[in-house]
């Protein structure tokens, strides 16, 4: 299975890392642009925090997206600005199966985490998330690549 990888620049090189170093996924490809996924050769698709919307029903092939807030709860834009107006002392990441609908669709997994503290800022809790959210990506990304998470 070919993997889709559509990200934000600043985790390429880590995803790249990781893929070519730890995990048997050999086939892949990698993009930050905006233009139309149906421009790349793929089986299926990965959005990891990719900052726009994908039409996955227009392009027939199964999407997921590592998310990093606990959902249905922090979906979209505000995912850290309302959990620290919520005072939250527990967050979570999340991976699920994408719709059309923004951050909706099957959750297949989370990961829960405490927060030593409440954080103050969004760069704060988004530092924390994303940390967990790549864990979370190492843990099951060949499980997505070989069908065992659907």
């Amino acid at each position: 299975m070919k993997l889709g990888i559509f990200t934000k620049p600043i985790h390429i090189e880590k995803i790249v890392n990781f893929l070519n170093q730890h995990t048997k996924i050999l086939d892949y490809v990698i993009s930050t642009e905006r233009k139309e996924t149906e421009a790349y050769d793929f089986d299926i698709g990965i959005s990891y925090c990719f900052p726009y919307i994908i039409d996955v029903e227009k392009s027939g092939k199964p999407w997921y997206n590592y998310h990093p807030a606990p959902l249905p709860e922090y979906k979209g834009l505000l995912c850290y600005a309302l959990p620290i107006k919520d005072k939250v002392e527990e967050f979570a990441v999340t991976l699920h199966r994408m719709t059309n609908e923004v951050d909706s669709g099957k959750i297949l997994q989370v990961r829960k985490f405490k927060l030593d503290s409440q954080p103050v800022h969004t760069n704060e809790l988004g530092t924390i998330a994303h940390y967990h959210l790549f864990q979370l990506f190492k843990e099951t990304i060949e499980k997505i690549a070989d069908g065992e998470i659907k």
